[in-house]
């Protein structure tokens, strides 16, 4: 379904009549091809708005805490999260402060009490799972009325389990899983947007990325399903259109977005030749993919560029020691990166290695003063280094195979998962997303352990996808 506004935010154009307003007091024009609906808040009307309502006494914000919950899950689930972050902060730490002292307003309802232990873990806040054991079985939430949206919450919170025994959280997530199926496959959810929202949420629940499920979530948003909370009545001056507006305007923007930065990558791509290769995957538009799942605020651009550059440079190294180039080619390229000094032509070992640590040379150099400027220093050796570190375990896995020697697990592993470039892929993000770390704290045992267990994680992952691959198409 193609989605095309205008600005500024209200006359917004809905290129599908599948996608209807409830109407309250809009002015609506309406034809066969598209909707416009007449917004009664302009962009800054309505975050003035929610920002008032966020600023409440704290006598006020106690009570509010349920409906204030529901909208930050909403802003959230729309992704309109980010321009509220300070009120959003400071309500999760008053609602720390009352799950701590256990307020019986955040424990006295099933909706809320799980929603908080939700928003508050995801966020980083201790709270302890043991809070949700009274749900751990159907009969205990028999006692009060069972509606979908409560088992809902409880499933979602069922979901951000930490640690190994969590029993309390498997038990819920058990329970509300087959409960959410009975209702599916019972066809006993009337509500349209609900009964898909719950064949999203089943479907895969921490695999959908930010952007995808936002875009999923304008289908589905319904301000009514938190009726239970209170949200509906207490933001009742802001409508569901209101919401939905400004989250789909705020949504094409980052698409708008995203598509001047795949232009920009295209040609970074051209410019540094690689085009010309005969050899490799074309992976600028997955490895983009990728980044933009991964990076997904809309000011991060920097980030998800040099996300992909490197991605894109890692597979095309990795693909030319795989099979692109020749053991002596592989050789010249390691020297070169070691090296790292800008040569004439005919000091390469070919043209096409030449066209590679060119890309490589120019583009970490680029990424280097870039980095530098949000750092405040110079990080160019350290993004070397980590090259460094890539390609040599990229020269042993070809000497391996090449001399057709076995390597135990424990030594295939030991240098395979610098190979996978997750760390350096990472590494090189950072300091666009305004991290700033010390090479001293980069280089740490904690962080490279970090980066070994996640990076083995990958390794084998990949190890054993390409595996299948190989073994269903071999003869």
């Amino acid at each position: 379904m193609s989605l095309a506004f205008v600005t500024p935010f209200s006359d917004y154009r809905v290129g599908s009549l599948r996608n209807t307003f409830r109407r309250l007091g809009f002015p609506v024009i309406a034809n066969k091809s598209c909707i416009t609906v007449r917004c009664s808040l302009t962009t800054i009307e309505l975050m003035q708005k929610l920002k008032e309502e966020f600023n409440d006494s704290m006598e006020t914000a106690i009570v509010h805490t349920p409906s204030n919950l529901c909208v930050i899950d909403t802003l959230q689930r729309l992704g309109l999260d980010q321009y509220f972050q300070s009120e959003i902060d400071t309500i999760l730490e008053s609602t720390n402060m009352l799950w701590q002292q256990k307020h019986k307003i955040t424990f006295s309802n099933v909706n809320t009490h799980a929603m908080a232990f939700r928003l508050l873990r995801v966020k980083g806040y201790e709270v302890s799972s043991e809070e949700l054991a009274p749900y751990d079985n159907q009969d205990c939430v028999s006692q009060q009325r069972v509606d979908v949206a409560m088992v809902i919450e409880l499933y979602r919170a069922a979901h951000e389990r930490i640690y190994e025994e969590e029993s309390s959280l498997e038990n819920i997530l058990a329970w509300t899983t087959n409960f959410l199926n009975h209702q599916l496959h019972s066809n006993s959810i009337p509500d349209k947007k609900l009964h898909k929202l719950v064949e999203l949420y089943l479907n895969n629940y921490h695999g959908i990325p930010i952007r995808l499920g936002v875009r999923r979530n304008l289908d589905l948003y319904d301000m009514s399903n938190y009726q239970a909370l209170g949200g509906k009545n207490r933001f009742s001056n802001i409508c569901n259109e209101d919401f939905i507006a400004l989250a789909m305007q705020d949504f094409t923007i980052c698409q708008a977005q995203y598509h001047k930065e795949l232009q920009q990558l295209q040609r970074w791509y051209a410019d540094c030749r690689l085009d010309t290769l005969k050899f490799g995957r074309q992976v600028v538009f997955i490895s983009y993919f990728l980044a933009s799942l991964l990076i997904s605020d809309c000011a991060s651009a920097h980030a998800r560029l040099a996300f992909t550059k490197t991605t894109v440079l890692v597979t095309l190294i990795d693909d030319f020691f795989d099979y692109g180039g020749s053991r002596q080619e592989c050789y010249n390229i390691l020297e070169l990166v070691k090296e790292w000094k800008d040569k004439a032509g005919a000091e390469y070992a070919s043209k096409d290695v030449e066209i590679l640590f060119t890309a490589l040379y120019n583009t970490v150099n680029e990424l280097g003063v870039m980095a530098g400027v949000e750092e405040g220093r110079s990080i160019k050796e350290l993004i070397v280094g980590l090259w460094v570190e890539v390609v040599s375990p990229f020269m042993i896995e070809l000497d391996t195979w090449s001399d057709d020697v076995q390597l135990s697990l424990n030594e295939y592993m030991s240098t395979s998962w610098l190979s996978i470039s997750g760390r350096i892929v990472v590494l090189v993000s950072l300091p666009f997303i305004g991290v700033k770390l010390s090479d001293k704290m980069l280089m740490s045992e904690e962080c490279t352990d970090l980066s070994r267990h996640v990076s083995i994680i990958i390794r084998l992952v990949n190890d054993v996808c390409s595996f299948e691959v190989s073994f269903h198409f071999s003869p």
